[in-house]
């Protein structure tokens, strides 16, 4: 399969969350890393929407690049964030009335909360750019809260960012299972 992978925000121009001398934009770019990483190494292609850092805080290329390069799934990786530094957690979004978007969802959210032992806010929809105008199945994960210490000693830390790319290459596979199982053509040219 072909994988988009979106590290969310964009570096020194669009930092996202802030927290602990750590920006959202760099932890976001180091998962995506190696959840690309680990789906190469299951055999999938898989592509970044963008390098380390870029100078601005566009969304609509992201969705461009998934549906240029036609991607069987596109994936957006974030850090949550929230005044409340007790707030913590993984959940993950799928665009309104998208049925494998939410299944996918569905599968991220189990396995990152599985594998992170991260507490699971739950599978929710939202009408975020990235996923409305991208044509395959889209999501957008908040993989922990950076607001919260012991999210954030998570988030920055690089083994713990492997697993949550480990954990997110698993989910595609679990995905690409179920599918197969519903509409055993999905991915027949493969």
């Amino acid at each position: 399969m072909k994988i988009c992978i979106d590290p969310g925000h964009s570096g020194p121009f669009e930092p996202g969350a802030c927290a602990g001398g750590f920006n959202e934009a760099d932890i976001n770019w180091y998962i995506a890393k190696f959840a690309m990483a680990e789906l190469k190494y299951r055999g999938h292609q898989a592509l970044l929407t963008r390098g380390k850092k870029i100078d601005n805080d566009e969304l609509a290329f992201r969705a461009e690049c998934a549906n240029e390069w036609q991607a069987d799934l596109f994936i957006s990786i974030h850090c949550n964030s929230a005044a409340r530094i007790e707030a913590d957690g993984t959940e993950t979004y799928y665009y309104p009335g998208s049925r494998w978007g939410e299944q996918l969802a569905r599968c991220i959210q189990f396995c990152m909360t599985d594998a992170m032992l991260t507490e699971d806010r739950g599978v929710k929809t939202a009408d975020f750019q990235v996923l409305r105008e991208t044509l395959c199945p889209a999501v957008l994960v908040e993989c922990g809260f950076l607001s919260n210490p012991l999210d954030r000693e998570m988030l920055t830390d690089s083994l713990e960012q492997w697993r949550m790319g480990a954990a997110i290459a698993v989910a595609v596979e679990d995905f690409q299972k179920i599918r197969k199982k519903f509409n055993p053509l999905a991915f027949a040219d493969e």
